[in-house]
């Protein structure tokens, strides 16, 4: 490897020194064009080195001052021509276009880095004078070191040249690919940044007022004089030190006002991040010789130097620049901004020295070492200060690690299920906002998980969900790969979700998994529960919903598909439901919709009205009782309960309305005579808060033996011993126990006898057509019978004409409710 420099000031100079050197067609040469001229003038030494060189890479930039040796030259132009015989050159140009982040790419694209680079010369401009993020692309993981700089702004304009082209927005690189050449890089920067950030709290333009709601100069003179006077030569020793837009800035300060507010030569905004700096000559050119020592072990046979255009106000001559040159040829420039690859990034510098070290031999005939040099006192207390500085942030950045790892964890234990340890829903929600057109949601519930907890205990159920949870991971992994076992979630006690891939419709997807769920609840997971069980079984329902079916709704929206799908299921009676076959329109959504919002208005607004029904005695046609029932009024209008309770009927919205019904119709009837009952259905009798409410409103009541709980016999109800509980309760607190709509599809006659109801209302749909319907006058006839085996009083429900009522009674049932006796009236 060889390096030559010229110092040119007119074309017919370059064209004597080409002619006076032999050139080998089987080297390769790297070109570097600094000037201080016009960009025409660049272009035509461009194109002579061309000429004798048509192989070579040749890239340049606009400068301010050229470095050769130990000299800084104006005026003129400097060829650096490198000579590699082991290192092999890709070059590029790229002018922006496109935006920094796609312009980025496109410079690595172009340069072809390969395993082999290990150096990149790079020159590029700014725009409208701020740095662009040219390099972004360029990870230090994963690309070499940049060497450069930015184009400087003269009087003659600013550009950076590749081959024979200038360009005045853009960037130009040499990327070197070589398995012997060796790099070494380094920055020196004339500030130091010292002590704490502070925050501009008030600005106007380039007077700062505050830092921290404290007067600017009144920081100064606690940090710099312990709260004396501070002189403005001393303050201007000590400017503040901000970064901003990715550029490093130094501000220095003009004028001290009797306000405690500073001048200084660039304007501030609040909220920017100030911190003092110092400099020194001798510590800049000590840590410069300290860094050259370390370079002199390694032996470079070329140096380039990028230099700030701005450090030659404040160090005078060559004072930097002369050291490297003991160790090797040194060229370069003074730039806008320097380029420098730091351990965690490619920067884009400004007040700084950069160098670019390289050797390509293995050997090294004549060991170089640079002249000692003595420091001054000051050097090393500033080395000191800026030392125990590090130390402290040291000591901080270990507080914010320790930080943001119990961070991390309060975060993973957030998205994680303590029983189980799958991820929670959070995690499923999060995975589900990307969800891919070929993946399905499946949720699976353990509907029989209360009866287990409490017939077994809790430690049983809690074992249970791990041992289901590890059940379906196995089964999951066998059916369908490792990648499906990750993917279930525990999205509530007893319930999982299931994110899986399929190019089948969900139609065909979900015979499987109803034989996987018939399968679960054929397995004895007693084994792992306790030792005194035999046989422990579950009982699961799922619900299945497709992003093809449902490409438009949000994941959020998916798993309420998947879940609602479910509940269907449970209420068929079937293993898995598939969304696509309950969804309803967009209409009837609305619709649902429209009577959410106006059951919430109705009771916002206590626009809730009692009617009562009353209920007479057979034979006599007395009035016996009444039967209490909801209505909304909107507008004037009545609105039956039909209209809106099976909409409402699972939402949380039935509650408030069921607790607003029993606290104002208890509330009315609590002094007046006479018999009434009142409807609670399953939901109800599960809420602990209705349920407290309904105690507190019969303890107002002047006799509570007056009411009847009318409770609503259905396959909803899940837990029979909860529900028996429930009522022996009210029972024993003076409430009469009525089984409202008994006959009507659903009959658990063994619960309903240990019940102990007073009163069973037989289901309109059985006395509807009794008048017409032999096998049904035969079956009410029977449960007239049972009902008094069960010692239980009966209501005849819908006796809606005079042949009806008269069969009923011939039946021996006790009380008749229908329109034919009487129509339901507004209470209150």
């Amino acid at each position: 490897m060889q390096t030559v420099s010229w110092f040119i000031e007119r074309i017919e100079a370059l064209y004597d020194k080409l002619t006076t050197r032999h050139w080998d067609d089987n080297k390769q040469y790297a070109i570097q064009i600094l000037s201080s001229q016009s960009a025409e003038k660049a272009r035509a030494y461009a194109q002579a080195l061309t000429q004798a060189l048509p192989h070579a890479h040749i890239v340049g930039s606009s400068v301010s001052h050229l470095i050769q040796q130990q000299s800084i030259l104006t005026s003129g132009s400097l060829i650096i021509i490198n000579e590699f015989q082991h290192t092999q050159m890709t070059s590029a140009a790229v002018p922006y276009q496109y935006g920094a982040e796609k312009d980025s790419e496109r410079l690595r694209h172009a340069l072809n880095l390969q395993a082999s680079s290990c150096a990149i010369l790079s020159f590029s401009c700014q725009v409208a004078g701020q740095d662009y993020a040219i390099y972004r692309a360029f990870d230090r993981a994963t690309t070499p070191p940049i060497a450069g700089g930015l184009a400087y702004p003269s009087e003659l304009g600013a550009w950076v040249l590749h081959q024979t082209q200038t360009y005045p927005d853009g960037v130009v690189a040499i990327a070197l690919h070589s398995d012997v050449l060796r790099v070494w890089t380094g920055a020196y920067s004339e500030w130091n940044p010292v002590g704490m950030p502070h925050v501009v709290t008030k600005a106007n333009q380039n007077r700062l007022i505050t830092l921290g709601d404290e007067p600017v100069y009144d920081h100064y003179k606690h940090y710099l004089a312990d709260g004396a006077d501070v002189d403005l030569l001393t303050l201007r020793s000590f400017p503040l030190y901000r970064e901003r837009h990715g550029k490093k800035e130094v501000c220095v300060a003009n004028e001290i006002h009797p306000d405690g507010s500073m001048s200084f030569d660039r304007s501030f905004c609040v909220g920017d991040i100030l911190r003092f700096c110092y400099t020194h000559p001798s510590l800049t050119l000590e840590q410069l010789k300290y860094g050259i020592t370390q370079l002199a072990f390694h032996q470079p046979q070329t140096i380039w130097i990028y230099n700030c255009a701005s450090r030659l106000d404040f160090i005078e001559g060559t004072e930097e620049v002369a050291p490297f040159t003991e160790l090797a040829m040194v060229n370069g420039g003074y730039c806008m901004g320097e380029l420098y690859a730091s351990h965690d990034e490619q920067e884009i510098l400004h007040h700084s020295l950069t160098y670019l070290g390289l050797r390509e031999a293995d050997e090294v005939p004549d060991f170089k070492r640079p002249a000692a040099y003595q420091g001054s006192s000051v050097s090393p207390l500033f080395s000191l200060i800026r030392n125990a500085i590090n130390d402290l942030n040291q000591s901080n950045h270990q507080m914010e690690y320790l930080l943001e790892r119990q961070a991390q964890k309060l975060s993973q234990s957030f998205r994680t299920d303590s029983r189980t340890g799958l991820a929670n829903r959070v995690a499923l929600q999060e995975y589900l906002a990307g969800m891919n057109e070929d993946e399905h949601l499946l949720t699976l519930k353990l509907i029989n998980f209360s009866q287990i907890n409490e017939k077994y205990g809790y430690s049983v159920g809690d074992r249970l969900l791990k041992d289901l949870s590890q059940h379906f991971r196995v089964q999951l992994r066998k059916g369908l790969g490792r990648i499906a076992a990750t993917q279930l979630y525990s999205i509530g006690v007893g319930e999982w979700a299931f994110v899986f891939r399929a190019n089948e419709p969900s139609a065909q997807i979900k015979h499987p998994f109803t034989l996987f769920a018939d399968l679960v609840e054929q397995h004895d997971f007693s084994v792992h529960g306790a030792e005194e069980l035999d046989y422990l079984s579950v009982s699961l329902c799922g619900g299945l919903a497709s992003r093809r079916d449902f490409p438009t709704v949000s994941g959020d929206e998916l798993l309420l598909k998947a879940i609602e799908a479910r509940r269907a299921g449970r209420r068929n009676n079937t293993h898995i439901c598939n969304a696509l076959d309950i969804q309803v329109s967009e209409e009837v959504r609305k619709e649902q919709l429209a009577w959410h919002s106006r059951v919430s208005r109705a009771i916002l607004k206590h626009q809730i009205v009692t009617y009562a029904q009353p209920i007479f005695s057979a034979q006599s046609h007395q009035i016996y009782s009444h039967e209490c029932l909801v209505r909304i009024i909107e507008n004037g209008q009545v609105i039956a309960p039909g209209q809106f309770l099976p909409i409402i009927s699972d939402t949380h919205l039935y509650s408030r309305l069921s607790r607003h019904m029993i606290e104002s119709t208890l509330n009315y009837m609590k002094d007046k005579s006479g018999v009434f009952s009142i409807n609670l259905s399953p939901q109800d009798l599960f809420s602990d808060k209705t349920l407290y409410v309904l105690e507190n409103a019969i303890s107002k009541l002047n006799d509570p033996t007056r009411l009847g709980l009318e409770v609503l016999e259905s396959e909803q109800i899940t837990d029979y011993d909860r529900m028996i509980e429930v009522c022996g309760h009210f029972r024993r607190l003076g409430a009469r126990i009525i089984v409202d709509d008994f006959g009507s599809g659903y009959s658990n006659f063994d619960e309903i006898a240990k019940l102990e109801p007073e009163i069973i209302k037989l289901d309109g749909s059985l006395i509807r057509h009794i008048h017409q319907d032999q096998r049904q006058r035969k079956m009410t006839a029977q449960l007239v019978k049972l009902c008094q085996v069960l010692n239980a009083k009966t209501v005849a429900e819908f006796v809606h004409n005079q042949a009806v009522c008269y069969l009923v009674e011939s039946m021996g049932v006790d009380y008749l409710q229908g329109f034919h006796l009487g129509e339901p009236k507004r209470l209150f």
